[in-house]
C-alpha cells in the first residue's frame, strides 16, 4: 500500500512507453478524474484524459489490460491507485475555488494555471515547468522568397513554358504559384534581475519550452548586461538546462539597465538579421536604472526591425496597476501587445494572440 503513488507514475511511464503522450499535465488530468468517478470508473476516467486519437484507443487498452489486469475490478490494483489519489492535495480547498459549485472540486492543474509565479513552491514550479512545455505557442509566418506550386495565385510562367514544351508548344494549362510561408523568429528577453527574481525561473522554463517546440527561438538575459542563452536552455531536461543557465548569467539577481541591453542586443544580433521581421518578446517590469530616453531610443530602433513586440510584465496583474516606472513609460508607445505573464493562465492567453498576428 506504501508504494500506491509510484503506480500510477509507472502507468505513466508504460503509456509514454508505448507511444502515448501521457505528460504531467495529462496525468493530473486523469488523477483528478478518478478523484471524481471514483476507482469503479479508473478505466473511463483515463480515457477521457489520456486518449486524444482514435488510433490511440487500441493502444490505452492494451496498456491498461496489461497494467491492471483484465479485469477493472482488480482488487490490489484499485486499493493502490485509490490511496494514491487520496494522497494527491485536494484542489477543492484552494481559495480560488467557488463555493457555489455542484462538486466545489477544481483540478489541481486549473489552480497552478491560475496560481501567480511568485507564489509558487519548487515543487509546484516543476509541475509548471510540465505544463508549459506542453504549451505550444502558434507563431506567425512570413511569406519568404521561395514559391511554390498552388491551384491559385500568380501565373507561374516558367513551368508553364515548361508544360507546353511538351504539347508541342500548346500552353494547354496555365500553371500557378505562390510564396512559400514559414513561421517567423521568437525572441525572448528575460529580465533576470532583483526585482524580477520570484519570476526569473518560471520565464525560463517558458523560455525553455519555447526552445524546445520552435526551432528558430532565441533566448537572452539581462540585468546589467546582456548574455545569450539559447545553447543552455536546449538541453533536454528544464532543470538541467536552468542549471547551465544560472552559471553563465553573471548578473542574476542585480540591477537592471534595460536601455543599455536592448542596445548591445540590436548592436550585436539586431541588425546582422536576427531581429528583423521577429517576434519579440520583453519580460520585465520596467524598473530601469539608467537613462529612460536610452530605453525609449532602443525601443524605437527595436521597432524598426520586429514585426511585433510584446512586453510581458507581471506586476500589470494587479487590478490597481499603472505603468508608472520610467522605463515601463519610455518603452510603451513602441510596444504592439501589453500583458501580464504573471500564471500560466496569461502564458496560455498569448497563443490567442498570437494568431491574430496575421502573415506580412
Amino acid at each position: 500500500m506504501d508504494d500506491a503513488l509510484p503506480e500510477i507514475v509507472l502507468f505513466g511511464e508504460r503509456l509514454r512507453a508505448a507511444g502515448l503522450p501521457a505528460g504531467p499535465s495529462r496525468m493530473i488530468d486523469f488523477c483528478s478524474a478518478a478523484t471524481l468517478l471514483g476507482p469503479e470508473d479508473l478505466y473511463w476516467a483515463g480515457r477521457q484524459t489520456l486518449v486524444s486519437r482514435a488510433e490511440q484507443l487500441a493502444v490505452y487498452d492494451r496498456v491498461f489490460a496489461e497494467f491492471f489486469g483484465a479485469e477493472e475490478q482488480d482488487r490490489c490494483h484499485e486499493d493502490a491507485v485509490e490511496l494514491a489519489l487520496q494522497r494527491l492535495p485536494d484542489a477543492a480547498e484552494h481559495e480560488g475555488a467557488s463555493e457555489d459549485a455542484g462538486t466545489g472540486v477544481a483540478s489541481v492543474e486549473e489552480v497552478l494555471r491560475r496560481k501567480d509565479f511568485s507564489e509558487l513552491t519548487d515543487e509546484e514550479i516543476l509541475r509548471v515547468a510540465g505544463l508549459l512545455g506542453d504549451l505550444d505557442l502558434q507563431m506567425p509566418q512570413r511569406r519568404t522568397r521561395r514559391w511554390r506550386s498552388a491551384r491559385h495565385g500568380a501565373p507561374d510562367v516558367r513551368r508553364t513554358v515548361a508544360d507546353a514544351l511538351r504539347t508541342a508548344g500548346e500552353p494547354l494549362a496555365q500553371r500557378q504559384r505562390v510564396r512559400r510561408l514559414r513561421p517567423r523568429r521568437l525572441i525572448l528577453l528575460l529580465d533576470v534581475s532583483h526585482s524580477m527574481a520570484e519570476y526569473s525561473r518560471a520565464l525560463l522554463m517558458l523560455a525553455h519550452a519555447g526552445v524546445q517546440r520552435h526551432r528558430r527561438t532565441e533566448v537572452f538575459c539581462f540585468g546589467t548586461r546582456l548574455t545569450r542563452l539559447t545553447r543552455q536552455l536546449e538541453r533536454s531536461g528544464p532543470e538541467q538546462a536552468l542549471a547551465e543557465a544560472a552559471e553563465c548569467v553573471l548578473d542574476w539577481d542585480g540591477g537592471t539597465r534595460i536601455g543599455a541591453s536592448l542596445k548591445t542586443f540590436l548592436d550585436l544580433y539586431g541588425h546582422s538579421g536576427l531581429a528583423r521581421g521577429a517576434v519579440v518578446f520583453i519580460c520585465s517590469d520596467g524598473l530601469e536604472q539608467g537613462d529612460p530616453a536610452q530605453v525609449a531610443a532602443q525601443m524605437r530602433r527595436l521597432s524598426l526591425l520586429a514585426h511585433r513586440i510584446v512586453w510581458l510584465n507581471p506586476l500589470s496583474g494587479d487590478e490597481g496597476y499603472e505603468p508608472l516606472a520610467r522605463g515601463m513609460r519610455a518603452a510603451l508607445p513602441y510596444v504592439d501587445v501589453f500583458s501580464s505573464g504573471h500564471n500560466l493562465a496569461s502564458m496560455e492567453e498569448l497563443d490567442t494572440l498570437l494568431r491574430r498576428f496575421a502573415a506580412a
